[in-house]
């Protein structure tokens, strides 16, 4: 339990408010966000391996972030075929800023506790 008043506890909360919601409820789906934040695009095939998910689970955790406007798909014409390209939309960037945005506050609201505690504070979890 977080004592009122602990920063840490205030930003646990903001933090599982950005990730309840609809649809970030599913790790994959927030892998994908945050994978797509960082790179802006990525082929369905980098996904895969970065998600280790079946190519049909994928598919339908594209399509909820498709549906959400976070994402948006589009098939390219390569020399090897057709190819399924994956590109973060201005919503999904919001998104990916704010989930940013909650775990640097996360993380510096634990800095004092860590400087005060040592080097291992927070590898024990408790």
């Amino acid at each position: 339990m977080v004592p009122a008043g602990d920063p840490e506890g205030a930003g646990l909360r903001s933090l599982g408010d950005v990730l309840l919601q609809e649809p970030l409820r599913n790790s994959i789906r927030v892998l994908i966000l945050i994978s797509l934040g960082i790179n802006r695009t990525l082929a369905f095939s980098d996904l895969l391996e970065l998600t280790g998910a079946s190519k049909g689970s994928l598919g339908h955790h594209l399509e909820q972030l498709e549906s959400a406007h976070l994402i948006r798909s589009r098939m390219v014409f390569t020399l090897g075929g057709p190819r399924v390209r994956v590109e973060i939309t201005p919503q999904g960037r919001a998104k990916y800023d704010e989930l940013s945005r909650e775990l640097a506050r996360l993380i510096s609201a634990r800095r004092p506790h860590a400087e005060r505690e040592g080097p291992a504070a927070g590898l024990s979890g408790g």
